[in-house]
């Protein structure tokens, strides 16, 4: 047989399967059933709230495993670093396991995210509603990039508004769209549930529930849609935390640490101006579990006071 004639069947071949992969993928969320999806979530969200599979549902699953299949991969790898920490206040709060995913929809697991609006942070709380939980926003620190802060503060919001509705549903809306809302539309509308209120709400919160389920099931099941995790640097992984009451430039601390500068920075994005200040109650510092001089701690507590 020609050799060009082998090489061009080759090709001929390999394009054919690429494109059949390539259409099996986009279209695979596509043949899953209602009941095949929701048989697939994580068992913890059919107890906080009352699950429908619709068409919106199925639009918001091939938004994370399709058509977003890059940016659905990095939030992947970033829940190494931040679901641990997620799920210890969950834990300590006693609340569902499940509300982990809030972050995933509002940031993308991004504690860098700021919205039009103004909502920032891997919660994306606005200004108003951060103060009022007791986080600090001033010229030097913003909390709702804090991790550990953001987290407890979303945390005992979602407390508040559980609190208020008895029924998480209502409260995860209420947390998209404000309480304000929520009541107005059960008050319009005389309903007691989501699903009784969902057309009297904004749009983004009418669909919210929908894109909550379709995440859960992204998260649980994108090994079988041909993801792979774009995990972080392996020395982001794992962290340990400090609390700092005196003044500390991300300077010092990288030559106390041994650690690049840009590596705090990167873990500690809620000081402004890669500066702790003062503080009675102490502010966090977060910095890898490895690579860290050993004496790191002794060295930072017989620094304190001193001008860098």
């Amino acid at each position: 047989m020609n050799y060009k004639n082998v090489l061009k069947v080759s090709l001929l071949f390999s394009v054919s399967l690429c494109f059949t992969q390539l259409t099996l993928a986009k279209d695979s969320y596509s043949f899953k059933s209602k009941k095949e999806i929701k048989e697939n979530l994580t068992p913890g969200i059919h107890d906080i709230f009352e699950v429908r599979i619709n068409k919106n549902v199925k639009k918001y699953i091939s938004s994370y495993l399709v058509r977003g299949k890059s940016n659905t991969q990095r939030i992947i790898g970033n829940a190494t670093i931040y679901f641990p920490i997620f799920e210890e206040y969950l834990n300590a709060h006693n609340l569902p396991n499940e509300l982990k995913y809030l972050s995933v929809i509002e940031s993308h697991l991004n504690p860098n995210a700021v919205s039009p609006r103004g909502a920032t942070g891997l919660w994306q709380f606005m200004a108003p509603t951060a103060r009022k939980m007791g986080l600090i926003i001033d010229d030097y620190v913003d909390e709702r990039k804090d991790i550990y802060r953001s987290t407890d503060a979303a945390l005992q919001y979602l407390q508040e508004l559980y609190a208020r509705y008895q029924d998480w549903g209502l409260a995860i809306a209420a947390y998209n769209c404000g309480p304000g809302r929520v009541d107005r539309a059960l008050r319009n509308t005389n309903g007691a549930s989501f699903w009784d209120i969902r057309s009297s709400l904004p749009k983004e919160t009418r669909h919210y529930l929908d894109r909550f389920v379709a995440v859960n099931y992204a998260m649980k099941n994108y090994q079988f849609y041909n993801l792979r995790p774009r995990y972080p640097d392996y020395t982001l992984q794992m962290t340990q935390v400090q609390k700092i009451r005196t003044r500390f430039s991300f300077t010092k601390i990288a030559k106390l640490t041994g650690l690049k500068k840009s590596t705090i920075v990167q873990l500690n994005p809620s000081y402004r101006k890669e500066i702790i200040p003062p503080n009675h109650d102490g502010y966090y510092l977060v910095l890898p579990a490895i690579g860290v001089k050993e004496d790191w701690q002794e060295a930072i507590i017989k620094s304190r006071g001193l001008k860098d």
